[in-house]
């Protein structure tokens, strides 16, 4: 089990662990909770990763259930897991009418990733956009989500903390993102912001762990419509994948089955795309056209 991690990352370390010793014991989600202070869907939240038991004992009688005994060291981990799971991000500081509830989950995973494999195509991937792009964007979003102006800046400033992940001295996280052009083409602010924005994706392209490739918008290449991101936290953890649905929340998900579909889809789309050599020309390019 993974040493010492993030709560978000230790709510995930739990969930995979209680659902492993449901598995032995055989039992389903209902034999699990029958008789226990808590419901099926609290224990799905929990076995996701999504949340952690507000009370000890219902972990214990949990743990009771599925053969663990006070006595043994496994109990002692989980317990003690437990405890760090149950606090809160740093995240958890910038919630909002304008941040996804899955927010915290998602941006703790992401802190902690050893690799970040993401497709955006229509905008640039969150950690690559500048400050002046993500105010502009959220500003777009303000009055179809009725939010006050404290919550653009309480989004800019989230988004600007996630950035510190790609750009950190200490372990950075490596990202691996793939743009559609129609990202650079679409309008955000005004010429100036996305020029900016386009020397942004330039600059960062040049970092060690940073790889970016366009999805030009001609030719016959592999294309998907939704944006999704791969998250891969080494041995400790299962990876896991992510993506928005139209009413601006955030899906996640660390099934085998959805991770490997897809894994399957970013390799499509990264022989689709302008190899990382040619993206800095084409982006170069692509800036010069902004009207």
């Amino acid at each position: 089990m993974a040493g010492k991690l993030r709560p978000t990352a230790r709510k995930i370390a739990l969930g995979q662990e209680l659902r492993r010793l449901r598995s032995v014991r055989g039992l389903t989600i209902e034999d699990a909770t029958a008789g226990l202070g808590f419901s099926e869907a609290q224990l799905q939240r929990v076995e996701t990763g999504f949340s952690a038991f507000r009370r000890v004992n219902h972990l214990t009688d949990l743990l009771d259930r599925y053969g663990v005994r006070e006595t043994e060291h496994l109990w002692e981990e989980l317990t003690a897991i437990w405890r760090d799971a149950a606090s809160e991000e740093w995240v958890s500081e910038f919630k909002d009418g304008m941040t996804p509830a899955q927010m915290p989950k998602f941006v703790g995973i992401e802190e902690i990733a050893r690799t970040i494999r993401a497709y955006h195509p229509l905008l640039p991937w969150g950690m690559l956009q500048t400050e002046e792009y993500a105010r502009a964007l959220f500003a777009m979003q303000q009055p179809v989500l009725e939010a006050p102006s404290e919550s653009v800046e309480k989004a800019v400033q989230l988004r600007l903390r996630r950035r510190e992940f790609i750009a950190r001295e200490d372990d950075p996280v490596n990202l691996v993102a793939i743009i559609g052009e129609s990202a650079l083409r679409h309008i955000v602010g005004d010429i100036a912001v996305m020029q900016a924005q386009c020397d942004e994706l330039i600059r960062l392209s040049e970092l060690e762990n940073v790889t970016i490739q366009i999805l030009p918008t001609e030719g016959k290449r592999y294309r998907f419509t939704a944006d999704f991101s791969i998250l891969d936290m080494g041995e400790d953890l299962p990876p896991q994948v992510q993506a928005d649905n139209a009413w601006g929340a955030l899906a996640m998900s660390g099934k085998p089955r959805d991770v490997g579909v897809f894994t399957r889809r970013f390799e499509r789309l990264t022989a689709s795309a302008l190899s990382p050599e040619e993206t800095p020309d084409y982006v170069r390019k692509l800036s010069r056209e902004i009207r």
